[in-house]
């Protein structure tokens, strides 16, 4: 059993930019044939044979993970991988063939688009369809489904079915609260919130949940004597998770009821304590 520590980031740059890695982005796309720019929204635009974006965000909370001299590879492998993607994009026409590489996926709402297989999964993330190949894992549009012979339902239950298949995340218990951080080397681990209940007993009354990045998701059965420490322990997790990523989701706080999720809290705006009517919901349950 572990225990949370909130980190200290006082030394870290308030937006973690770097411009060596700048540099090796806009090195890497110049052999690859494209121009590079940023523009707003912490992206790296490339024009050239086709217009695509690089979210520096994520590139950086990668680049944190490996030591500086395996940047240049790591940029190389990151940028290539997309521009490989668009250029020789996947041919999804035949169902048959794709179903067993169609996955659900959580994504922050700002990456939804008007074309994109999506729906709503909380507040503040959407669910959308991708497939899954060995080397990159692509966003599914409506013009790849036009002919398939699937109702959008059924091609989201095809999609979690594929993430249950591909087996659990590992579970760990923190802290005396029963806290239970759920993660693995997957893209997929918000999706896995669908069926909570295979992790943990959160019967009769749900349970506080965060979802900070693509990869580890936590969670904790609400009790009125644990309900209040845990949200704090969970909201300091989250926001730590969720800043270093990479993939990061969201550092809101949620309550779960049986595969929905209701936000209780939302990060960054200095309330800092959860709504009157689950603090009463929390004070009327038996001791």
């Amino acid at each position: 059993m572990t225990t949370f520590e909130r980190r200290d980031r006082r030394h870290t740059a308030a937006d973690g930019s770097d411009p060596a890695l700048d540099s090796l982005v806009v090195l890497v796309a110049e052999s690859h044939g494209y121009g590079c720019r940023p523009v707003p929204g912490d992206v790296m635009l490339l024009d050239g044979p086709q217009r695509l974006h690089i979210g520096m965000r994520n590139l950086r909370q990668l680049a944190r993970q490996v030591p500086r001299d395996d940047w240049p590879a790591l940029v190389a492998d990151h940028v290539g991988t997309i521009i490989t993607a668009i250029e020789e994009p996947l041919d999804l026409s035949d169902f048959p063939l794709v179903r067993g590489l169609l996955r659900s996926r959580v994504y922050p709402v700002e990456a939804r688009t008007g074309r994109l297989i999506s729906r709503p999964f909380a507040p503040g993330l959407i669910e959308a369809i991708v497939a899954d190949t060995p080397t990159t894992v692509r966003t599914v549009v409506t013009d790849d489904a036009a002919t398939w012979p699937v109702t959008t339902n059924e091609l989201f239950a095809v999609g979690r079915e594929g993430v249950r298949a591909d087996g659990p995340l590992e579970c760990d218990v923190i802290d005396d609260t029963g806290i239970r951080v759920l993660e693995g080397s997957t893209f997929y681990a918000a999706t896995h919130l669908v069926w909570l209940e295979s992790y943990l007993d959160p019967e009769p009354h749900g349970a506080l949940a965060v979802a900070p990045t693509r990869s580890t998701i936590a969670a904790c059965p609400i009790r009125r004597d644990t309900a209040q420490i845990t949200a704090e322990r969970l909201r300091a997790f989250a926001a730590d998770a969720h800043e270093d990523g990479p993939g990061s989701l969201t550092p809101d706080l949620f309550w779960w009821r049986r595969g929905t999720l209701t936000l209780l809290e939302r990060a960054n705006t200095g309330q800092g304590s959860l709504p009157a009517d689950f603090l009463r919901f929390v004070e009327s349950l038996p001791r």
